[in-house]
């Protein structure tokens, strides 16, 4: 396992989002939807009759999609059941798709993490204190793009850290299968993130973001993922956007902090994305003496991929 970056979050911002929707009894090869982006306005003056036509527009490729089978001990063999597929999402070691399923229809959480020659894959129970993980991880990623899908097929290596609870779950020997990210997109942002890290000063837009909207019954939450520098140090930063709710998490390849600030006016959903402006605390323990550290975030982003459940 790669130490740091987005992983160290996302299994307690995940997994509760992916069990959620098992209720939903999703197909084993349904991932997440897309939001089609703008359409194109009437041009004022229309060409003539006599121009040239217009090429007709490409045909829908539908939602991303996958396939996967898992080989392993404690419940963890067969296929793979699909809540979440994002394609071309930027990480510190470069573009990778992200998937997360359930082994079978109600076993463990299976996450995925893929980029050109590596994977690595999580099984999960629990979420926050209850949270039980084991990481695994190898190299037969092929026919990889982050924007259009692979094919995978690799033996698996346990690379759990010696400190992480993993219950009663089973270990993953292997995994076979693909991702076709389909009509995906990745959206846009123009998000600048700005203020003190552990790791030095933010103060710049980010770059090669990727927004991800999610819609649930409690409502709408409005994830980007992008690059940033933390003075010389670089970083990736998530922003998570909701009513009410502002939170960025700061990583480098070694370690993470994250901010967290509740209350009226910091953000405001739109039809497709969200915009955002706001400080954020870092995240300090019950009782212990709170962090000078702070962001302050501002700007905008509109949903590329959007997951309803």
């Amino acid at each position: 396992m790669r130490p740091g970056d987005w992983r160290k979050w996302l299994p307690l911002t995940l997994v509760s989002l992916a069990l959620a929707a098992c209720s939903s009894s999703p197909s084993a090869a349904t991932g997440s939807s897309t939001t089609p982006g703008p359409t194109a306005s009437t041009p004022s003056n229309p060409p003539s009759a006599a121009s040239s036509p217009s090429p007709s527009p490409a045909a829908s490729k539908g939602p991303a999609t996958a396939q996967f089978s898992i080989t392993g001990t404690a419940g963890l063999t067969g296929p793979v059941t699909a809540q979440t597929i994002t394609c071309d999402r930027p990480s510190l070691n470069g573009p990778e798709i992200d998937y997360i399923g359930l082994a079978g229809t109600n076993g463990p959480m299976i996450v995925i993490f893929a980029q050109a020659g590596h994977v690595e894959v999580r099984a999960g129970t629990g979420s926050a204190a209850t949270l039980r993980l084991r990481t695994f991880v190898g190299t037969g990623v092929t026919s990889f793009d982050s924007a259009t899908g692979l094919v995978l097929d690799t033996k698996l290596t346990e690379t759990t850290d010696a400190a992480t609870a993993t219950g009663s779950l089973g270990a993953l020997s292997s995994i076979s299968g693909s991702i076709d990210c389909g009509d995906q997109q990745p959206g846009a942002a123009n998000v600048v993130v700005s203020g003190l890290s552990p790791y030095g000063q933010l103060d710049g837009a980010l770059t090669g973001v990727a927004v991800r909207c999610t819609i649930t019954a409690s409502g709408t939450f409005v994830g980007i993922t992008g690059l940033s520098m933390a003075g010389t140090t670089p970083v990736l930063v998530l922003v998570t956007a909701s009513t009410g709710l502002l939170q960025v998490a700061v990583e480098t390849k070694t370690a993470g902090t994250f901010y967290s600030t509740k209350g009226a006016g910091l953000t405001m959903l739109v039809p497709g994305g969200a915009t955002m402006n706001g400080d954020v605390m870092e995240a300090a323990a019950s009782g212990s003496t709170p962090s000078p550290n702070a962001m302050n975030v501002t700007g905008t982003a509109t949903c590329g991929t959007t997951i309803q459940q």
